[in-house]
């Protein structure tokens, strides 16, 4: 039979420890015996088999409870529950906020010390898996997901990262694009900053000063030197999101400075010499807007060194589940665990999921606000439309409508969603890859309500 969780008992009253040995052992539990705080330490430390649990009394000769916990490393290194009879309150209380799980009094019932050792453990399976999956977000080339193209692309991540080459990542909106840049900056090994601007959502009269800086007195309300976002990024790595929103007359300057690594502030004369490798990131469809004089053809070729594609998450269902967890991880923490109701793995597959991964996020999000204190619970119904989203009409059978009716139905279905997820007519015009005054001009046609 499999040994069960190794419990380092530390109390000084050898009755106890005997007693505690007997009880534990009759639960399947093995123990280890510690009679100070010292003899503790050295336990939690050794290399081999080290403790899954730390019971841990309050009240010992030298050293006590409280201040091993109080200079024990945070978090914890293993679970703790407290066992003291003569502990005050506010000792209690002292405990659980150095990190204690639980605090079982002196004499402990069998029933109600095993409840809180089982507890304890559970918890720190829990904080080790959700510090796992938050790792999994973070590391170098590692990206949550285990479809195909996940795989591949954090391969091609692991091997172009250290370099200085210059990428462009493309996906819908909500695929994840800004994450890929994290981890391309984090497995290039720069020691400066990961700095990202949103180049649709700094007004175009702004945008110059923002990304290049400006000198005192450039223009009226420059009072003082402002460095930009590029040399801000010295060292490290400049993200351009959403690039094809970039005015012409800024895509010229942009070319220059990834030419000669060098900026020139607003009102200045002297170059200033920058080491900053280029990550851009768009939803839209470069190669379109340059045929089309949208974007410079030189610039397109200069950062499409290397084309870094995010497929939507529609493509991916593998990549579902692995998401879904991260992101409960995220918002409900250790102690809430994810858990799927009856078809609710087929719903989360059959969804096309237009809002990508920032859409599943919100799903988790939204079921962690309304869940109270029970648990985290994903139902199909959860990643149907969000709660007040209007249903749409049943559709006409052909023969009901004429062929101009059906386009029209279409088209009105395809600007709501695109006003919903773009919050904005500006907004629902960049997703759509139209102009913004043809854009409202149907709406106001179609009759549907004009949003800011």
């Amino acid at each position: 039979m499999k040994p069960g969780p190794r419990i380092l008992i530390v109390d000084d009253d050898p009755g106890v420890i005997r007693a505690l040995r007997g009880l534990l052992g009759d639960e399947g539990f093995t123990t280890v015996e510690a009679r100070s705080a010292a003899e503790a330490s050295r336990l939690l430390e050794a290399p081999d088999a080290p403790p899954a649990l730390m019971l841990l009394d309050l009240r010992m000769p030298g050293e006590t409870g409280l201040e091993l916990l109080a200079r024990l490393p945070k978090p914890l290194p293993v679970p703790v529950v407290v066992l003291s009879g003569e502990a005050s309150p506010a000792e209690a209380v002292q405990a659980l906020k150095l990190g204690a799980t639980d605090f079982v009094e002196k004499p402990p019932s069998a029933e109600r010390l095993i409840t809180a050792l089982r507890n304890a453990l559970a918890l720190g399976s829990l904080r080790e898996e959700r510090e796992r999956l938050l790792d999994e977000l973070a590391r170098p080339g590692h990206l949550v997901g285990d479809s195909p193209a996940m795989e591949a692309l954090r391969q091609l991540i692991a091997r172009v990262g250290p370099s200085d080459t210059a990428v462009l990542i493309t996906g819908e909106t909500g695929t994840g694009k800004e994450r890929v840049a994290q981890a391309l900056h984090k497995a290039s090994g720069r020691k400066g900053r990961l700095v990202a601007v949103n180049c649709a959502a700094i007004p175009a009269t702004l945008l110059e000063s923002e990304l290049f800086g400006h000198e005192r007195g450039a223009f009226s309300g420059a009072v003082a030197r402002r460095t930009g976002r590029v040399e801000q990024a010295q060292g490290g790595t400049l993200l351009l999101d959403e690039l094809g929103d970039m005015p012409l007359e800024l895509q010229a300057k942009l070319l220059r400075v990834l030419e000669t690594r060098q900026v020139e502030r607003l009102g200045g004369t002297l170059p200033v010499t920058v080491d900053v490798r280029i990550l851009a990131a768009t939803h839209q469809d470069l190669t379109r807007a340059v045929k089309e004089g949208r974007f410079r053809q030189d610039l397109f070729f200069r950062l499409n060194v290397l084309p870094l594609h995010l497929p939507p998450l529609r493509e991916r269902p593998e990549d579902l589940l692995p998401l879904a967890r991260v992101f409960a991880a995220e918002f409900a923490g250790p102690r809430v665990t994810l858990t799927l109701a009856p078809g609710a793995e087929a719903a989360l597959r059959a969804y096309p999921w237009p809002g990508n991964v920032r859409e599943l996020r919100n799903v988790i999000e939204r079921l962690n606000l309304l869940r109270g204190d029970g648990p985290l619970e994903l139902r199909p119904d959860a990643v149907t439309a969000p709660a007040g989203t209007p249903a749409a009409a049943p559709r006409a059978t052909l023969g009901d409508k004429s062929y101009r009716e059906h386009v029209e139905d279409f088209e009105r279905d395809l600007i709501r969603a695109a006003l919903r997820e773009g919050e904005s007519i500006a907004g629902a015009a960049r997703l759509l890859q139209v102009d913004r005054g043809n854009l409202y001009r149907r709406i106001k046609a179609l009759g549907l309500p004009v949003v800011p």
